[in-house]
């Protein structure tokens, strides 16, 4: 083992002062990272698995010279709830195997229910003609274990009803509904993708300035550019693994909750998210390798110039030319509008997500000047001078927060109607969840950043009490410093995101009654409920770390 290797797994486990609250901050927020990455992962593929045992319901691609039989699908009620009726008529003698989930195929007459189906037969028995079904679908022919469905025998068909003509009962298609909501996925995946990813920054750099000066102090004593940054590197992995470890034990423990939503006609088989071998890699590989490369990044500064670091030298400022990334999103969105294939809406979505990400720190800077220049006190001065001087670091901590406010202004205008479609149930529960997944990714980057920041802060907060300034100045002009950038930089990412899905909705506000309205409302007091509490949570810390 290299000195370098064991100095970091050293320093992982004797952190120093203030390292144990950095690490278990960076700890909890990459297993909040694996916990989400897993679920995305688990429910892509449970999606997969559920339209490959009834996507021959939608099979229409055989020849009707050769085909074996029809279908014909009907929607019909049960007491009250929602059932599918499938009419299968066999044309021709055949030795293929039986529809999935059934112990031979439907002769003429002949009623195969599911098990939610079988509680209500005595409702149906008259309709059918049968005192009693031939059998009961099992699992594998059920897209969940709440659906109802009937596969009824028949003798034929009437062409006029457009029956689908299969050539196969176990036709490898695509379920129509788990293909829209397969989509569906895929585009609230870019939409919670760049809070993700904040997060990940957010837990790779909550010991950023503790690690900038003890990296430069090594640097300072002789130590190569390569030597710190695999240091750190060896740091970072030790404590992205274990969070991805934390994470995908976490993902199994709440599957069987997870399996209770109701998306896509009914609960989850827990089978079709449980997590696979090959997911279990990818979420070991992936967390530490981002949370590594967010790390090396941060310390770019330290690995050139690590006299800087110990003068406190400031950054370079943010140049003004971030703006036009605000342009691209929108104009994608607006050329190709709602008829554009997947693709396109992705990059149009990604674009302005990134232009957010990318410009946030540049508006904090902006606005930071602002109030240092205005300031008629000592707790607006020093916020505003915290601002200016660094506003990447300033950012950092509620970028995932802002980045929600654009997902929340998108969605505001962009929620399709029609209460009586299933569709749009499965758009409400999608919606949900997706906003879900989006705070729970804000609460924990909040969390991890009130760490951070109070951490960050310690050596500046500490000299500015041997001064002589009190301590509830300190923490006031921290709290104000916090809630800032959420208020200057959330509400107008909270307009462009409503301004984005104007654009893709060619300037109709799709959504109908008050409910764009309460989620804008929602987004903006769930923000300043998070700030004010991460607040109170580093309070301490900040206390804690500056005292003499």
């Amino acid at each position: 083992m290299s000195p370098m290797t064991d100095l970091g797994l050293r320093f992982v486990r004797r952190p120093g002062p203030g390292g144990r609250a950095a690490n278990l901050a960076a700890l909890g927020a990459t297993a909040v990272v694996a916990l989400l990455v897993t679920f995305l992962i688990a429910g892509s593929l449970g999606l997969a698995h559920r339209s490959d045992r009834i996507g021959w319901r939608s099979s229409d691609k055989a020849d009707p010279a050769t085909a074996i039989g029809t279908i014909d699908q009907t929607d019909e009620t049960v007491d009250g709830h929602p059932m599918i009726r499938l009419d299968l008529a066999t044309l021709r003698p055949n030795e293929l195997p039986p529809p999935p989930g059934l112990g031979h195929t439907p002769k003429p007459g002949e009623v195969f229910v599911s098990p939610e189906v079988a509680k209500h037969w005595s409702t149906l028995s008259k309709q059918y003609g049968v005192e009693n079904p031939a059998g009961v679908i099992s699992d594998k022919g059920l897209s969940s274990p709440e659906e109802f469905v009937v596969i009824h025998g028949v003798d034929s068909l009437r062409p006029d009803d457009h029956p689908q003509y299969v050539s196969s009962w176990n036709d490898d298609v695509w379920d129509s509904r788990m293909v829209g909501l397969l989509f569906a996925v895929a585009f609230g995946i870019i939409l919670v993708l760049f809070p993700i990813l904040s997060l990940v920054g957010q837990a790779a750099g909550v010991a950023a300035k503790r690690r900038e000066h003890r990296l430069a102090a090594l640097r300072l004593a002789g130590a190569t550019r390569t030597q710190v940054l695999w240091l750190s590197a060896v740091e970072q992995a030790v404590l992205g693994l274990a969070g991805a470890v934390i994470g995908l034990v976490g993902y199994t423990l709440l599957s069987p909750l997870i399996a209770r939503i109701p998306l896509g006609g009914g609960r989850w088989y827990v089978d079709d998210i449980t997590v696979s071998w090959w997911n279990v890699l990818v979420v070991l590989a992936a967390v530490p390798v981002l949370s590594v490369i967010s790390a090396l990044i941060g310390l770019g500064r330290v690995s050139i110039t690590p006299l800087g670091v110990v003068r406190g030298q400031t950054r370079k400022g943010i140049r003004v030319l971030r703006l036009g990334l605000l342009l691209i999103g929108p104009i994608v969105l607006a050329y190709y509008g709602m008829q554009a294939a997947l693709i396109p809406l992705l990059i149009g979505v990604g674009f302005a997500a990134l232009a957010v990400r990318v410009i946030g720190p540049w508006a904090v800077q902006v606005i930071g000047k602002m109030l240092a220049s205005l300031a008629n006190g000592p707790v607006a001065l020093l916020a505003g001078r915290r601002l200016a001087d660094d506003p990447k670091a300033a950012f950092r901590p509620v970028a995932a927060l802002v980045l929600s406010g654009f997902v929340t202004g998108f969605i505001s205008v962009f929620m399709p109607p029609g209460k009586d479609d299933p569709t749009f149930h499965d758009l409400c529960i999608g919606v949900a969840l997706l906003l879900a997944l989006v705070f729970m990714t804000v609460a924990a980057s909040t969390a991890a950043g009130a760490v951070g920041t109070a951490l960050d802060q310690a050596a500046p907060a500490r000299a500015l009490r041997r001064s002589g300034v009190p301590l509830r100045v300190i923490e006031r002009s921290a709290r104000l410093a916090a809630v800032v950038p959420v208020i200057g930089v959330g509400l107008p990412v909270v307009g462009f995101g409503a301004l984005c899905g104007l654009a893709l909705s060619g300037g109709k506000v799709i959504t109908q009654g008050s409910s764009g309205v309460l989620l804008l409302i929602g987004q903006v007091v769930a923000g300043l409920v998070l700030v004010a509490v991460a607040g109170a949570a580093g309070a301490p810390v900040l206390r804690k770390a500056s005292a003499n």
